[in-house]
């Protein structure tokens, strides 16, 4: 199966399209730095769920990989909502929605 058929990987392709927007609406000090990690470590999961639905036998080792991202990538979006980086409980609140439904995915899969 192609990975783009996955629900998880359109769930992440969706929360990596939602992020863009708010990290290009980010002050510059954020914006260069931190905006760039988080959008550079959502496009990764892309990689790994890519990685994992193609090369079963390293199944494991990319999901895990995923999830150490993924937790980096929770991670520096709290600092951004803290920072005020990103602004808006309405936001804050659907990014939460999101990554929640991917990491139930992922969990399930694994």
């Amino acid at each position: 199966m192609i990975a783009n058929k996955l629900k998880v990987y359109r769930d992440t392709y969706d929360l990596v399209k939602y992020l863009i927007p708010l990290v290009n609406k980010m002050p510059r000090i954020y914006k260069f730095t931190l905006g760039e990690r988080i959008i550079t470590h959502a496009l990764d999961q892309l990689n790994h769920i890519q990685l994992a639905n193609m090369q079963r036998e390293k199944r494991q080792i990319h999901l895990e990989n995923f999830i150490v991202s993924f937790e980096m990538l929770k991670a520096m979006i709290r600092i951004s909502f803290e920072s005020r980086a990103i602004q808006g409980l309405g936001q804050q609140a659907e990014i939460a929605r999101r990554m929640e439904l991917i990491g139930k995915q992922i969990t399930a899969w694994k």
